[in-house]
């Protein structure tokens, strides 16, 4: 059972930067770290301050989706000029597909089951301990429901093994009239049949350095469909 489709969560968001978008459009799949360095993507192409804790942590093999459309994650890469978009994704993609739910920001929580150390509590409001996983996720069908429950609303982390094949009513929302121009560019180059809406983002307004290596970026990606980026991570700049 979908427990995400059986509890009224019918859709899923993922949160990615707009220089993303061709790779994603291209492929019509969402990937995980492991399979993108697979494909030949290089380390610098992933989150400096993040990408390599979710690996560490255990979660590298997984693709990151979330039950909220503006996490606090994007909220705070807006706030700094950041150019990101956020994909709306219907929640039957996931029917038949192995995932499980997650309370705590796999990247950036400091309390971890580690060096000796309990972690958080296992329990119907967290989860379960499975494997090397340093967080606690619910997996079963039961951990599901209990965590959706007991969450009653708030934000879960959904952790998806790879790939996510996304369909045509999947949706692109962006966050200035320049980005959708960009955006709306990009699908057509792409051929992929989405929909792209401007959504609110009080405050949001692209530092100009970083749209135009975002432009630069997106117009090298969409000329030279064999080209595995630059190392533009916005973390690092």
């Amino acid at each position: 059972m979908n427990t995400l489709v059986a509890n009224d969560i019918d859709l899923v968001f993922h949160i990615a930067p707009l220089h993303y978008l061709p790779f994603i459009a291209r492929s019509k799949f969402l990937k995980s770290k492991v399979t993108l360095r697979e494909d030949g993507f290089a380390k610098s192409h992933f989150r400096s301050k993040s990408g390599h804790l979710d690996v560490q942590r255990g979660f590298g093999d997984y693709i990151h989706l979330s039950t909220v459309g503006y996490p606090p994650i994007l909220e705070a890469k807006l706030a700094a000029g950041f150019p990101h978009i956020c994909l709306s994704i219907p929640a039957t993609v996931l029917q038949g597909v192995e995932f499980a739910l997650c309370r705590f920001n796999v990247a950036m929580s400091r309390q971890l089951r580690r060096d000796g150390k309990p972690g958080f509590a296992e329990g119907p409001a967290n989860g379960s301990y499975y494997g090397k996983h340093q967080i606690p996720i619910a997996r079963t069908e039961v951990e599901q429901q209990q965590l959706i429950q007991a969450r009653n609303g708030e934000m879960l982390e959904v952790l998806v093994k790879p790939p996510v094949s996304l369909p045509d009513n999947t949706r692109v929302s962006v966050f200035s009239a320049d980005d959708r121009e960009i955006a709306m560019t990009v699908l057509e180059k792409s051929n992929a049949e989405w929909s792209v809406s401007l959504a609110n983002a009080p405050g949001y307004r692209a530092c100009p350095q970083y749209s135009k290596a975002c432009s630069q970026f997106i117009e090298t990606s969409l000329d030279d469909e064999t080209w595995r980026g630059n190392g533009l991570e916005f973390d690092r700049v």
